[in-house]
């Protein structure tokens, strides 16, 4: 991930959106690269990273969710 410069009096609500956006595609990205690969403890890191941001942003939508689709994809 980019290193991003936050100005002092704090990043826009474009620049959290687009961080946002970026941390949900690299836990997904993570957990498919786990589930491929069989990695259990991989995919449970990931799991364990997005109950933690569905926790931190109750109103936006569910990571776990989307986690959960792609499994029962794969199944």
């Amino acid at each position: 991930m980019p290193l991003l410069l936050i100005p002092s009096d704090g990043p826009s609500e474009q620049e959290l959106a687009e961080i946002e956006a970026g941390l949900r595609a690299s836990v997904v990205t993570d957990f498919l690269a786990a589930q491929r690969a069989g990695d259990r403890l991989a995919a449970f890191a990931a799991e364990h990273l997005a109950e933690r941001i569905d926790q931190s942003t109750p109103d936006g939508p569910r990571l776990t969710d989307e986690l959960d689709a792609l499994r029962n994809l794969a199944a």
